[in-house]
């Protein structure tokens, strides 16, 4: 508590579930919170603006702005929102922040209170802590009429083939169209942008790209960070009305781009919060926008984050290290392995030094195993790594599925046999919707059976980037290491010759063939000419 005649502390709390409604809009309530502040005199020491976020789905504490000051008890006196369902809309949240303020000695007040009059709590009297459960009751009841209306809506709206609102996904952008049936409603366009860090459908096509052509999602990852491509977060800022400024903390996750590249959104289909699709009676997908992708482009895409996870599967190898595949010893063509050591003497006496060493298994009797300064080494490889293809343009060995729908094929018999079961036990309306269920399962079956089988096939795209460009953006050692085993490096390491000779003269470094572009058309406009 403050002491006597010094000026009471205010925190001012803002929250709203979405914020594109004007008429509770952050603006407003802020409006009337300082209002109130100054009615009981106090300064303001902070705020508290939760925005987007859901009273119903998270408590006071789980509120990441509202906790800091929740967890700072010293630094405040008076609490003050706008109205109690912006603080809370649970009995069991309202009887914890009663406690809470009780226990701290802490005013909260309310800007608009039952008759649109001030509402402050009074937590020294049983009667106050009665009416304040009864309001937070109201608020609960008001909330869970809302979420109902809000989900009956979105059923309804699903069961047109609407966008039924909610977080916009990344690519898109909402929009009013008139459909098949003549009613006009809302639908999810693709998102485009003067400023390529801003236009989503395009970054988004771009990551499937890249991950269609082998990259990984720590590469996709680190191309994002890199362009500086606008975040989930801030592309539904930039959507909001009025839009948000963008949040600088903002910044792209591992999780996130996984997510995006795996969800059917991109498709237009309308997906459930737990990644399934929402289908129609018949089977098929509903919709709520365009499709960024098309279908060929999407079963690639699958199928190239299929080989993804494939090749991240097992534990990671304890002699793991960057040059491993690359770097062999010239005696025995064996894989060198790391080792550590202490300099035994000079100016660097009991420095621990990482070297490559080979096992030496394999050598003839009398040939000692090979060891070389990793320092050195690592130096030596990227220079001539960068020397040799640097400035090529990386090309990519794409798997490009074919069409085979026998697994489909399977699926659909399975269900048709567990329908046409499920049939002979139902009337009425239930037997009526399998009924519609199987002859959509019938019909896409016929149609995958006409469908001729085509095998996959693999093609070499050249990429938009050098290897130098890759080179410098990969900052983690085993993603350079992957450019070296895609480029066919090996790196021999030969007995030294002499008492300590420079690194580079133990070395020898080979690689597969690569051409470079310009020299090779210039190559073929001379060979045209000389017909």
């Amino acid at each position: 508590m403050t002491s006597t005649g010094a000026a009471l502390r205010i925190v001012g709390a803002v929250r709203i579930s979405r914020y594109t409604d004007a008429s509770t809009s952050p603006e407003v309530q802020e409006e009337m919170v300082t209002a109130t502040g100054g009615r009981i005199g106090g300064e303001f020491v902070g705020w508290a603006r939760d925005l987007d976020i859901s009273a119903l789905k998270t408590t006071p504490w789980e509120r990441e702005e509202l906790r800091y000051w929740l967890d700072r008890p010293d630094e405040w006196d008076v609490l003050i929102w706008q109205r109690m369902d912006r603080a809370v809309r649970s009995m069991a949240d309202m009887a914890d922040l009663g406690r809470y303020a009780k226990k701290h000695g802490k005013r909260l007040v309310f800007a608009s209170g039952p008759g649109g009059d001030k509402l402050e709590l009074d937590f020294s009297s049983p009667m106050s802590e009665l009416i304040m459960l009864i309001l937070a009751f109201a608020a609960q009841l008001e909330g869970q009429t809302i979420m109902e209306r809000n989900q009956g809506a979105a059923a309804h709206l699903q069961s047109l083939g609407r966008w039924p609102g909610g977080v916009v996904p990344y690519g898109y952008k909402p929009g009013r169209r008139t459909f098949a049936d003549g009613n006009e409603g809302w639908w999810l366009f693709e998102h485009t942008n003067e400023d390529p860090t801003k236009s989503t459908a395009d970054i988004r096509r771009a990551m499937v790209a890249r991950a269609i052509s082998g990259r990984s999602y720590s590469e996709i990852l680190r191309w994002l960070t890199a362009m500086d491509a606008i975040t989930p977060k801030n592309h539904r800022g930039l959507l909001a009305t009025p839009p948000r400024e963008p949040d600088p903390e903002s910044t792209w996750q591992l999780t996130v781009v996984r997510d995006m590249l795996l969800s059917p959104v991109m498709r237009g289909h309308l997906v459930k919060k737990d990644g399934t699709i929402v289908r129609n009676a018949d089977g098929s997908p509903v919709l709520q926008g365009e499709a960024l992708v098309d279908d060929d482009t999407w079963h690639r895409l699958q199928d190239a984050l299929k080989v993804l996870s494939t090749n991240n599967t097992g534990p990671r190898r304890k002699d793991g290290h960057p040059l491993l595949g690359v770097l062999v010893c010239g005696v025995c063509d064996q894989n060198m392995f790391v080792n550590w050591y202490r300099e035994k003497r000079g100016k660097e006496q009991g420095v621990k030094k990482e070297v490559f060493r080979c096992s030496g298994k394999q050598h003839a009797p009398g040939v000692p195993a090979l060891s070389i300064q990793a320092a050195g080494v690592l130096e030596y490889v990227e220079t001539q790594f960068l020397a040799h293809v640097g400035p090529f343009r990386r090309t990519q060995v794409v798997r490009v599925p074919g069409q085979d729908n026998r697994a489909e094929i399977a699926d659909l018999e399975a269900d048709i046999e567990e329908l046409s079961t499920r049939l002979g036990m139902l009337r009425g309306p239930a037997a009526d919707a399998v009924v519609r269920q199987l002859q959509g399962r019938s019909d896409r079956l016929e149609e995958l059976r006409a469908a001729p089988v085509v095998p996959a096939r693999e093609e070499t795209v050249e990429l938009d980037t050098t290897w130098a460009d890759d080179w410098h953006a990969c900052t983690d050692p085993l993603g350079r290491r992957q450019m070296l085993l895609d480029a066919g490096v090996i790196v021999a390491v030969h007995p030294p010759e002499g008492w300590r000779p420079p690194v580079e003269e133990r070395l020898s470094f080979t690689m597969g063939t690569h051409v470079d572009p310009e020299q090779d058309a210039l190559d073929d406009v001379a060979y045209q000419e000389s017909l």
